[in-house]
């Protein structure tokens, strides 16, 4: 007979009231280690634990700690959670990030007004764009889409960047892609660009579309952006999520170390050998409304991650 493994406590409730009224009356029971798989499941959670961490560990104030005091345990940050207890986690984490000090990103050199080119017909007369750092480079065409080059490390690839989707028939401890079908890539040389930015300390290229075409595809908006005083490239990619029950990814080919790779918080890495080619791959988004509860399966709707999600990374970092 096989035996069902217990469930996590923090699974057992619909609230983090009730997480912590049960803590605090010292109730005990099984305490298990989220899924192996679970390293992607709310992405939304992900993002905004990421950016605690890093508020905590550079200005973290006595009532920001306390804020977060008692929640530590492996499923609240995992988000292999109920939704109530999803949200109350979510407001703990922004109460926190709002308590500490100095989380504002430096700003941009200022841009005059002519550095700024945001008219269509212009933007399509250039049939190539490059955003340039001090390092690392990053042309926009629609041949080669996204090139990334940088000369310290002989690199240079075309289509560097692309985009893996693919159905989701698991929970959220587990990614189980659906059976018989092949993921649906797509490139970006197809996006258009909006808003190109170019004067002595920056270069900033703006695109935005639609990743697929048909009527399941992604409304997503992609800004790189070189700065003269850094080495590396910045890239923010917001992308809607309309979807359910599927996991889109971001691939970066010929890049096979990710500490190459700088982001906040983007969770799901994974080194990938297919075809003779090695890429690392990460995770956008991860839509699945479903949470096992030792044997049983309780609906988490709220985990399908519907809406903008934002993605920030640092390129040859």
């Amino acid at each position: 007979m096989m035996q069902t493994l217990p469930a996590h406590a923090d699974r057992l409730i619909s609230t983090l009231a009730q997480r912590n009224a049960r803590m605090h009356e010292g109730a005990s029971g099984p305490y298990l280690q989220p899924g192996a798989g679970s390293g992607d499941a709310r992405v939304d959670l992900k993002l905004l634990a990421h950016r605690a961490r890093q508020a905590l560990e550079k200005s973290a104030s006595g009532e920001a700690r306390e804020r977060l005091a008692g929640l530590d345990s492996p499923d609240l940050w995992a988000g292999t959670i109920q939704d109530g207890t999803a949200r109350g986690f979510k407001v703990a984490l922004e109460e926190a990030i709002s308590l500490c000090d100095g989380n504002n990103q430096s700003a941009v050199a200022d841009v005059e007004a002519e550095d700024v080119l945001t008219d269509p017909k212009q933007l399509r007369r250039k049939r190539e764009i490059l955003v340039a750092s001090a390092g690392t480079r990053m042309r926009f065409s629609r041949k080669k889409g996204l090139q990334l080059i940088d000369r310290r490390r002989e690199f240079n690839q075309e289509n560097c960047i692309q985009f893996e989707d693919r159905g989701d028939c698991g929970d959220l401890d587990q990614f189980v892609p659906e059976e018989g079908k092949r993921p649906r890539i797509f490139l970006p040389g197809f996006l258009t660009p909006t808003r190109l930015i170019q004067n002595k300390s920056l270069d900033l290229l703006e695109i935005r579309g639609r990743l697929g075409r048909r009527f399941d595809g992604y409304p997503c908006a992609i800004v790189f952006e070189g700065r003269k005083a850094e080495d590396f490239l910045r890239m923010t990619l917001r992308v809607e999520n309309r979807q359910l029950d599927h996991r889109l990814r971001i691939r970066f080919l010929g890049i096979q170390d990710q500490s190459m790779i700088g982001h906040a918080g983007t969770p799901g890495w994974e080194k990938i050998a297919y075809q003779g080619r090695v890429f690392m791959a990460a995770t956008l988004v991860r839509a699945c409304g479903r949470l096992r509860v030792a044997d049983q399966l309780v609906q988490v709707p709220e985990a399908q991650c519907l809406g903008w999600i934002e993605h920030r990374f640092k390129l040859f970092l």
